[in-house]
């Protein structure tokens, strides 16, 4: 996963998914964290295009809010985040996105895409 392939605001998104999971201290990064981060972005790409099509970001806020407290938390504090193999094809897939269209760095738009 080569990071410095990735636009600012995605970037900025990776951060505040492993935020968002340390904070709820869950042992794994998945791509719930990432698209909870992604549809957040008050200036991002995401919430304008699912405003586009006519899809409610706070509903699906809620609905992903369901899904994450679902998943597994850390027995002690500071246990270490480990990176879902679900995450990882998300992030290959992303990836290809931007390959595929010829873009030479993974964007928001590619991670949605991916998912």
């Amino acid at each position: 996963m080569n990071l410095n392939k990735l636009t600012e605001k995605a970037q900025e998104a990776i951060v505040a998914a492993q935020q968002l999971a340390e904070n709820r201290q869950h042992t794994q990064l998945e791509p719930e964290h990432l698209l909870h981060a992604l549809v957040d972005q008050a200036d991002g790409v995401v919430p304008a295009v699912l405003q586009r099509l006519g899809l409610d970001s706070r509903r699906l806020i809620q609905r992903l809010e369901v899904k994450l407290n679902g998943f597994a938390r850390a027995t002690t504090p500071g246990q270490q985040l480990y990176v879902s193999a679900r995450f990882r094809r998300v992030f290959e897939a992303a990836q290809q996105e931007a390959e595929r269209l010829k873009d030479d760095y993974v964007s928001a738009e590619h991670f949605l895409l991916a998912m």
